[in-house]
């Protein structure tokens, strides 16, 4: 972990004694499962944005078909009536995939994790504050027990995505060097993690629907 601060309070934190290094691991951890929760939380709503549209061009397009809204000399009624075959499809087997991911558990889950761990925090950072004149034999047995504590809460919850720790990282370039790539690529990242896949079944299907009633009919 030494070698993750180069600059910056970061480092300075593992100048210090074991106490401030714990209390960054604890920070650090629980600001990371917290951006997690954020980032599942996010997930599931475009997920379910992304599932509603399917459904409602899957009925558009069983409109489009039988108010015969198209132009049936440039598009054969096969390719509607397969288009539609195709969209039902997708629309149960992207409603079966995102269902079985757990989204909305997973994000409480990490959710729990980060206020377990801002507990040890500010039991901690009270330690600090009221135990100033503790002996150095009291101060290593609170960080065993305190470290203890962290462990068992690290071996009970899920990990995290590499992409959740990236994007805590970014947002506290005091703590951590950055370098220039990150601040582009991260963002980025998070958006392919978070939205682009949604997006693309919001807005391909409508699309298709333009070409089909507007462009051709």
């Amino acid at each position: 972990m030494t070698k993750s601060f180069e600059k910056g309070k970061g480092k300075e934190h593992l100048d210090k004694d074991f106490l401030e290094e714990l209390k960054h691991k604890i920070w650090s951890t629980k600001g990371t499962r917290f951006t997690a929760d954020s980032r599942l939380k996010t997930i599931a709503k475009y997920s379910t944005l992304s599932i509603s549209f399917l459904s409602a061009y899957l009925i558009i397009f069983g409109l489009v078909s039988v108010y015969n809204l198209y132009n049936p000399n440039a598009i054969d009624a096969n390719v509607i009536a397969f288009t539609i075959t195709a969209l039902s499809i997708l629309v149960l087997v992207f409603s079966l995939i995102e269902n079985a991911q757990n989204y909305p558990v997973k994000a409480k889950n990490f959710h729990d994790y980060a206020l377990d761990l801002a507990d040890l925090y500010n039991e901690l950072q009270n330690y600090k504050s009221y135990e100033k004149d503790a002996s150095e034999n009291d101060k290593l047995e609170f960080c065993k027990n305190l470290q203890k504590k962290y462990q068992n809460i690290l071996r009970r919850y899920e990990n995290h995505d590499p992409i959740d720790n990236k994007f805590f990282r970014i947002k506290h370039p005091d703590y951590y060097p950055i370098k220039w790539h990150e601040w582009i690529v991260t963002p980025f990242m998070y958006f392919i993690n978070t939205r682009l896949i949604y997006l693309a079944m919001m807005l391909i299907p409508g699309l298709i629907l333009y070409f089909v009633v507007v462009k051709v009919g």
